[in-house]
């Protein structure tokens, strides 16, 4: 397997991953891994798109308005969004980045989470001596 951190624009950390299988070669797994990052840095968003999906749950759960950019949705992550809508009263938003750098094709993802709070957590069961 194969895994490359690119670190870019003050601090963003986009990462892909490529499984090995003995059909492929080392070279290709590499190359083919380092396409997919540069894919997702080019459409200017701010996590790949392996993240999105799972970033839509915790958006969901939150309250306020959390926002994300992205590049372009996924199947995985607009089956994310219809079944926390359909599951839940949060409402997503999906809309064109209004201003994209030259070339890409990013999107923001917002949501009116459900302010999800765990009633069972009080200061009288947190931990003792307030360690954390």
């Amino acid at each position: 397997s194969s895994g490359i951190n690119a670190e870019y624009g003050g601090g963003c950390l986009l990462t892909s991953c490529g499984n090995g299988n003995p059909k492929i070669s080392p070279e290709r797994l590499a190359s083919d891994t380092a396409e997919r990052v540069i894919k997702d840095i080019d459409e200017g968003g701010c996590v790949d798109s392996y993240m999105q999906d799972q970033l839509i749950i915790l958006m969901g759960l939150a309250s306020g308005v959390p926002q994300v950019r992205s590049g372009p949705l996924p199947l995985h992550t607009k089956t994310a969004i219809h079944l926390l809508e359909s599951l839940t009263t949060a409402q997503f938003t999906v809309t064109k980045d209004p201003n994209p750098a030259p070339g890409e094709q990013s999107y923001v993802i917002e949501c009116r989470g459900i302010a999800l709070e765990n009633a069972y957590l009080t200061q009288s069961n947190s931990c003792p001596n307030n360690i954390a």
